[in-house]
């Protein structure tokens, strides 16, 4: 392991234990009531390219999902894990989601499905990721790959100043937190 991804966790735990609470972000989520979450063992992230501008920023909030993710138990495989997890967010969190990272997930490549019959909580915009966020504002789609369908997806929104580094950071942390608390959903 190269010094610099040594440096990246270590900076990555100081900020997730020295999240002060107060921040508010706003979560919400939904997702397919049919599904068994127990079943997913293994998931895919689907990384949009770093943006040329705050790479630490880009490397704390990619390094806050996966480790958020694997939490929950899930391991991470390079391709065709049983999830396909896809980033979108708005350049306060270090993400360009003009850049559509799906067009890979499946051989036809066409954007996961929702069943909205199924759907409970926040139901998410036709298609997937890619799609521009307002500002602040980070999602999470989890998509099935075997099915193509969308399983759970979550939004958190958090206002991140630029000019305040450390601040931003511990910020991002909480948030992803926050809203991967939520995964899998809670049985009702």
């Amino acid at each position: 392991m190269s010094s610099a991804m040594k440096k990246l966790q270590v900076l990555l735990i100081v900020v997730m234990l020295a999240i002060p609470c107060g921040f508010a972000q706003k979560v919400k989520v939904g997702y397919n009531k049919s599904v068994d979450f127990s079943k997913y063992k293994t998931y895919t992230l689907k990384m949009p390219p770093p943006p040329n501008a705050r790479p630490l920023l880009y490397a704390s909030v990619i390094g806050s999902i996966r480790h958020g993710i694997e939490e929950k138990g899930l391991v991470s495989v390079e391709k065709d894990g049983d999830l396909t997890v896809i980033p979108a967010g708005s350049l306060d969190y270090g993400l360009d989601s003009d850049v559509n990272p799906i067009a890979d997930t499946c051989a036809n490549c066409q954007a996961p499905q929702v069943d909205v019959l199924l759907w409970a909580g926040f139901e998410p915009p036709p298609g997937s990721s890619g799609k521009p966020q307002p500002t602040g504002i980070l999602r999470l789609d989890f998509i099935d790959r075997t099915s193509n369908k969308m399983v759970w997806v979550g939004t958190v929104e958090q206002k991140l100043n630029p000019q305040k580094a450390d601040q931003s950071l511990q910020k991002v942390g909480a948030a992803i937190a926050k809203l991967l608390a939520e995964y899998p959903p809670k049985a009702k």
